[in-house]
């Protein structure tokens, strides 16, 4: 049976292959994870619609492929593909389509959905032809770790099925020396297929060792997004220093009650807010440009990405409403988003929507940042470090905690002057305490 990449979300069109989580030969059952797949919006495993056997897989990782070509296709007991052809009366017919905001569960009904339409019946797992047995891929992988033969294990599960416990059994038979060394060393099986080969010493003194890994998954979505962004918007940034001596004062006491609820109170919350009562003065700043349709699209909504760094590269989840939002709550959603988005556990709703972007790197420092724009939007603001200086007040040199604050705006939609002034007005909404209300936690 022939098993096709579904829509992962509306609007997907394609879909990188990250890695597979099955090897051909491998019995999987319903439900099983298959593939890790990205699209341009989220990564997600895609699950097995029924049980058997994988026979063939048609896409390498790292390739790009269409939804709805097929990528897999799963055999019979002696690995021969099952025959795909519907019946006469069902040629031509076309799957209902199905969206749904859960990428997995969309995955799920996508491929349940083909299953019916064909009019099979229902797909048993196949008994086991000459030379194969029956297991599960953690069996598998594991029997090549400890290199055990299968075909020469009795299986002690339901209908012959291999075991854990039967590998264990076989292991602590008397083994030969060499088999022992053998049993105990890694194979290749053992070795991730995306594992970057080792630089090899070069025969010529002074020569550089290099080493090459595949340019693809995360990475690659990202070099091409901001790629994009770079090629299509003309940016220009726009740099104020801002004294937010009142808000670490006002974060210190936030913190302290947050503490006390469970909730880590960062800074981020006292700039979103700013942000949001400073774009409702600039409305221009949370808009998005149509280019297909020549028309300004104004959103009166307030959703922000937040740049968030993970062991995978950069995601940005997208806080939703965050005008009806007190400080304590939007504390408590940006340590949810930031937790998904590290654990690669984010869901399709958490990485769409947004209006604006903020990046910060204050928990690492720096003075100055210009950050590229999140196309489509219009605007994103990096957010440095907050430290004490020297600077003068009323004609006196006072120490105060400051920081810089960038604005990155597209010059096709927004000039100079009105980036300033919205970056003068947000700077103002931060250094007025009165202005910034904690709220309930």
């Amino acid at each position: 049976m022939d098993f096709k990449l579904p829509e992962i979300g509306e609007g997907t069109a394609e879909g990188e292959i990250i890695k597979w989580l099955v090897a051909v030969g491998d019995e999987v059952d319903e439900d099983t994870p298959l593939v890790e797949v990205m699209t341009d919006k989220a990564t997600v495993e895609i699950p097995s619609p029924g049980p058997g056997i994988v026979a063939e897989l048609r896409a390498a990782e790292g390739d790009v492929v269409d939804v709805g070509a097929v990528i897999m296709v799963f055999g019979d007991g002696g690995g021969a593909p099952v025959p795909t052809s519907p019946p006469a009366e069902e040629a031509g017919r076309v799957p209902e389509p199905v969206a749904t905001r859960d990428s997995v569960d969309a995955a799920r009904a996508v491929a349940r959905a083909e299953l019916e339409d064909a009019e099979r019946p229902v797909w048993e797992a196949p008994a086991p032809g000459p030379g194969r047995v029956h297991s599960t891929p953690a069996t598998r992988r594991l029997a090549r770790e400890k290199g055990l033969d299968l075909t020469a294990v009795q299986g002690s599960g339901r209908g012959g099925r291999v075991m854990k416990e039967d590998l264990d059994r076989l292991e602590s038979k008397a083994v030969a020396p060499t088999d022992a060394a053998a049993a105990s060393a890694p194979t290749a099986a053992a070795v991730p297929a995306s594992a970057p080969t080792p630089a090899q010493p070069s025969a010529e003194a002074g020569e550089h060792l290099e080493e090459r890994v595949p340019f693809r998954g995360l990475r690659r979505r990202i070099a091409e997004r901001l790629a994009e962004a770079s090629r299509v918007i003309p940016h220009f940034t726009y740099v104020e220093e801002c004294d937010a001596t009142e808000i670490v004062e006002l974060r210190a006491e936030a913190k302290e009650v947050g503490a006390a609820h469970g909730i880590k109170v960062t800074y981020l919350p006292f700039f979103m807010k700013a942000m949001v009562e400073a774009v409702k003065l600039h409305p221009i700043l949370n808009s998005s440009l149509d280019e297909e349709k020549g028309e300004l699209v104004y959103k009166h909504y307030y959703n922000f990405g937040i740049a968030t760094d993970t062991e995978r590269g950069l995601v940005v989840p997208v806080l939703k409403n965050v005008d009806r939002l007190n400080i304590y709550e939007l504390a408590r959603e940006i340590d949810r988003l930031a937790t998904d988005a590290r654990n690669g556990r984010s869901s399709l709703e958490d990485l769409t929507g947004g209006t604006m972007t903020i990046t910060s790197t204050g928990n690492i420092g720096g003075v100055l940042a210009t950050p590229i724009i999140n196309h489509p939007e219009v605007a994103i603001i990096g957010v440095t470090a907050i430290r004490p200086r020297a600077v003068v007040r009323n004609g006196q040199i006072v120490i105060r905690e400051m920081v810089n604050l960038a604005v990155s705006l597209d010059h096709r939609i927004v000039d100079g002057a009105p980036g300033a002034i919205f970056m003068r007005d947000m700077v103002a909404l931060l250094e007025d305490p009165k202005l910034q209300t904690l709220g309930q936690p």
